[in-house]
């Protein structure tokens, strides 16, 4: 049996037709999750400072009106004064959107 050139066409685009129909209905059946930007937003940059042995880092005096937590092994941020009413908390993230773990187990440096 012999394939031709236009059955090769017909497999090739039979193919592709298939796999954007698939992307689309995943995507109407709601198993391609969206996100909005609102969700992505970055609130604050933060640093890591490093803490020699004599313990001398400068750092200000004034507080940054944020308050970290660990819910379900993964380091919170939300701010303590809430003035919109809504108890909003973002998970620290490192630059390529991986979560910052957190233990309440472990001591600090030197304890």
């Amino acid at each position: 049996m012999q394939i031709s050139e236009r059955d090769i066409k017909v497999a090739i685009i039979s193919a592709i037709a298939a796999f954007i129909l698939s992307v689309v209905m995943l995507d109407m059946k709601g198993y391609i999750v969206h996100t909005d930007k609102e969700d992505q937003m970055v609130i604050e940059t933060l640093r890591l400072m490093k803490i020699g042995v004599e313990g001398s880092t400068r750092i200000s005096s004034k507080s940054s009106n944020k308050e970290a937590f660990c819910a379900d092994g993964y380091l919170l941020v939300r701010p303590q004064k809430n003035k919109s009413g809504e108890m909003v908390a973002g998970i620290v993230v490192n630059g390529k959107n991986r979560p910052i773990p957190c233990s309440t187990e472990l001591a600090a440096p030197g304890k």
